[in-house]
This record gives structure tokens, sequence and C-alpha cells, in this order.
């Protein structure tokens, strides 16, 4: 089976998911806009790659519209900008990520600055080097770097060596996770989907279902490129919508919801205390594994005797209200 054969579905699913990302990516946004005791310090990081991530994809859908038009050439130049933006802050949020739960860094905060810079500067710079150089143009029925070579050093390199990069921090977060929880209580280690939320959550934050499409590049054709093309197309379109999930449907959300159009629709007050006696966000579930674990996970290392993991535990629910982004 050949790509041609599998390209005309795929493509409809793409758009669909497209679609579900620009729609979960906008929701995320709106959601911690309006309810502020929601946006902690991790949620900030979300919020900015769910813009990035918007527009991306948004730009997607208009660069194949306008390109007879005279928006073409700025629609490939934001297409490229938002693009790397959002790789970049994928970035940002794996370091997060790593920070907190692998370095135990209380002051996690003061890297926030840097992230800005990094994320929106970087893709700037590229983004005029290369239009200063005529390098965007309609290239058919898309408008964007008009040749392989453009595309390769300002598009690829940047954006392999991120997922790179994400895909290393995502195996300390993992293995930390994972040595907490082996030392901890048995019924804890025993729930895996509790295990397995947190992993997806990560895994859909910092953006890794890209290595699908990059590590496609190297199988020109063959059973491998389709297989690779089909893992691509069915997570890395999804990516604000699975954002979504893992952020907003929780606990917290749904009450601040609830209290919100309680005031207008009364029926909603039975909501206002919904889930305070379960627990259903991913972020919720790894703070209590870990913070119950920290009493009886004793680490030879120098680190962890220094900063024990109940310190790793008051660091996230002091820097965490909402979701699974905020550890």
């Amino acid at each position: 089976m050949g790509v041609d054969e599998v390209y005309k579905p795929l493509g409809y699913i793409v758009d669909v998911f497209l679609a579900l990302s620009i729609a979960g990516s906008f929701l995320t946004v709106f959601t911690f806009m309006l309810f502020h005791k929601l946006r902690t310090y991790p949620i900030r990081l979300i919020l900015n790659l769910c813009m990035a991530i918007f527009f991306a994809q948004l730009f997607f859908f208009i660069s194949f519209k306008s390109f007879d038009s005279m928006f073409c050439l700025t629609a490939g130049m934001l297409l490229h900008f938002f693009f790397l933006a959002d790789f970049i802050w994928t970035f940002c949020v794996a370091f997060n990520f790593y920070q907190m739960i692998v370095k135990r860094n209380r002051d996690v905060e003061a890297f926030e600055k840097y992230y800005h810079i990094a994320s929106w500067g970087i893709p700037m710079v590229i983004v005029v080097f290369c239009a200063g150089f005529g390098q965007y143009s309609n290239r058919g029925n898309f408008c964007y770097l008009n040749e392989a070579v453009p595309v390769f050093v300002a598009f690829f390199i940047p954006g392999l060596l991120v997922v790179c990069s994400n895909a290393v921090l995502f195996f300390f977060i993992a293995r930390e996770i994972h040595d907490t929880l082996k030392n901890a209580a048995k019924t804890e280690r025993k729930d895996k989907s509790k295990q397995f939320r947190v992993y997806f959550s990560i895994f859909a934050s910092i953006g890794l279902s890209w290595i699908f499409g990059f590590v496609m590049t190297f199988f020109s054709e063959g059973v491998l490129n389709v297989v690779f093309l089909v893992l691509f197309s069915v997570t890395t379109p999804l990516q604000g919508a699975l954002i979504f999930a893992s952020y907003c449907l929780n606990d917290k959300v749904i009450r601040s919801y609830a209290s919100l159009f309680s005031k207008i629709i009364p029926f909603c007050k039975r909501w206002e205390n919904y889930g305070t006696s379960i627990q259903t966000s991913s972020t919720q579930n790894l703070s209590t594994v870990l913070g119950r674990s920290s009493y009886i996970n004793k680490s030879s290392s120098s680190l962890e005797s220094d900063i024990p993991m109940k310190n790793l535990n008051s660091s996230i629910n002091s820097n965490n209200n909402a979701g699974p982004g905020s550890v």
C-alpha cells in the first residue's frame, strides 16, 4: 500500500482533527483567561503554547485558501512563525516539567521571561531572515517556503532539534515518576490508569507526536513511510484538542464553569461541588502519588537527600491548581 492510497482519507481526517485542535486550543485559552484564579504560572506557559498552536493551524488552513491572493506571502510567513513558536513553546513546557519533577526547582517562574524571548524572538529572527532573501512564495496551491533547502534549514532542523530535546526530557521525567511510583504504596503502584493519564498529558503538552513526522521523512516509500504517515496524521493535528482534554476536563474547571453559569441557570448549582470527593485530573493524581510516596521514597542521590520528595509535592501544589501542565 502506497501513500497515494491513504492520502485522500487521511486528508479528511487531518482536516477534522485540525478543526478540533483549533477549537480545543481556543477553548483552553478562553477558559484560563476567564478564570484568572486557575491561571497559575505553569498554566501561563500552556496558554502561550495554545496560542501558537491556534494560529499555526489556522494559518495552515489559510495558506491553502490564499495561494492566489495578495495575502499569500503574509500567510506563509505567519504559518512559519507560529509553527516555530509552537515547537519552542513545547520545549519550554517540557523544560518546566523537568525542572519541577526531576530537578525539584522551586523557583521555576524565574525562567518565564526567557521562555518568551526564545519562543517569540527566535521564530521572528528566522522568518525575517527568510523573508529578506525572498524565500516565501506560492508553491502552486500552498503558501510557504519555496525551496527544499530553506525548509530543511529553517523548519526541519529547528523542529527536529526541539523534538529530540523534548524526547530526552520526557525520558528523565518519566523515569523520575516511575522510580517514585515504584517505591510507593502497592495500591498506588497498581493504578496504571493514573500513571497513563500523567504520561499522556505530558506527551500531548510537549508535542512528541511530531517525532512520527520527522521519522517519516527518512522513509521515502514503503510500508514504514505509510505507518509513520498515519501515526503523524492522527496524532499531531489533535494537539490542541488533547491539551484541552488534559487541562480543562477536570474538577476545578467544571466547578468554575458551574459557579459562573449558576448565576443565570440555577440548575448548574448542583455542579459547583463536582468531584470534590474524587480526583479526575492528571495533575491531582500525580501530586497525590508523589506526595504520599515522599515519606517512603528515600533515594541515595545527594539531590534527593537535600530536597526530599515532600518538597516536590509542596512545589507542585503551590504552583498548580488547574491541570496536568502545572507540574
